[in-house]
């Protein structure tokens, strides 16, 4: 006895072509690509996170290992005003202001943008020209006088002790005649090399910001007597003067001098300037003969012409330049 519900032979449901089973199907199809959006979403969103945190922590390691301390002991009374960094993928954009302190007011002194990459060298992409200069001869002054090119004032040098000049201004004498209401910067040379104390004892602090490290080596020297016959080319511009900053309510004393040859030696493990080396080169041939003390050229300093009257006749200052100004009020 044959079942009723059997089909004729030749003939085959055709379950594939059912209109259920496509639209189960198709919703399944649907279902995993969801699923593959959503793993490959979750997947380039971990690598991306990955691949950011990653190229940050490497940035600011770059950030880390550059020069921060460097405007700490280089430049006389140049100070960094601040850092703003701007964070990319694969690169910072940092913007660093440079400030002089002049009394109890302060100005700004150069602008610089940098291009700091994962890998690679910086690029400095854009300077507001306050570390170049107008040099002219100003017969009044008897010398080259050097300019900021950003906001046009006068840039401050030193002279060293030892070397022959055929001019030494005296522009504290200049300063002392000033309005009382101008804040004046002006940067002092000694006639001979002294050590924190005896800078201490016979300059004070009041009115003092800076101090010029004595980094220079013998053969230096000579080569400078030797070789270079122009007063000009002879002096120590103050942006390229090692030294550090001194403030009346923080008295320098010899632990002073000591952090300073230690924030070199730091510098000099990550930093590929060369003047670092050199000036650690000479301060441990210039200590010899003082027990490991620093030795001081010279020092700034500001105020008006009546606080600066007091540096005016002492014996010890072999020349002083006058820097820049600025009103009071």
């Amino acid at each position: 006895m044959s079942d009723k519900h059997e089909p004729k032979n030749g003939d085959e449901i055709d379950f594939i072509s059912s209109p259920t089973l496509q639209k189960a199907i198709t919703k399944s199809k649907r279902k995993q690509t969801i699923q593959y959006v959503i793993i490959a979403v979750l997947t380039t969103s971990i690598l991306l996170t990955a691949l950011f945190m990653s190229s940050k922590y490497i940035l600011t390691k770059r950030i880390d290992n550059q020069d921060s301390f460097y405007n700490a002991v280089h430049g006389a009374n140049i100070s960094g005003g601040g850092t703003t960094y701007n964070y990319n993928l694969f690169s910072i954009v940092a913007e660093t202001t440079y400030r002089k302190t002049i009394g109890d007011r302060s100005i700004l002194w150069d602008r610089k943008t940098e291009k700091i990459p994962l890998f690679g060298r910086i690029e400095t992409i854009g300077t507001s020209s306050g570390m170049m200069e107008i040099n002219s001869l100003n017969k009044e002054a008897k010398r080259v006088v050097r300019y900021n090119n950003f906001n046009n004032e006068r840039k401050i040098d030193f002279y060293y002790p030892g070397l022959s000049y055929d001019y030494l201004p005296h522009e504290l004498d200049i300063a002392v005649g000033l309005d009382k209401n101008t804040l004046i910067e002006v940067a002092l040379s000694f006639k001979e090399p002294m050590t924190l104390a005896e800078v201490a004892d016979q300059l004070g602090k009041e009115n003092v910001n800076w101090l010029w490290v004595d980094t220079t080596t013998a053969a230096q020297m000579d080569r400078m007597e030797t070789e270079l016959e122009n007063d000009s080319l002879k002096t120590k511009g103050g942006g390229g003067a090692f030294g550090f900053e001194v403030r009346p309510e923080a008295p320098f004393s010899e632990e002073n001098g000591q952090v300073f040859i230690k924030m070199l030696e730091q510098l000099n493990k990550h930093s590929h300037k060369s003047s670092i080396k050199e000036a650690l080169k000479g301060i441990k041939e210039n200590t010899q003969g003082t027990k490991g003390k620093i030795r001081l050229n010279g020092a700034v300093v500001t105020g008006t012409a009546a606080e600066l009257k007091r540096f005016q006749n002492l014996d010890f200052i072999r020349s002083s330049v006058l820097g820049a100004t600025i009103d009071k009020y």
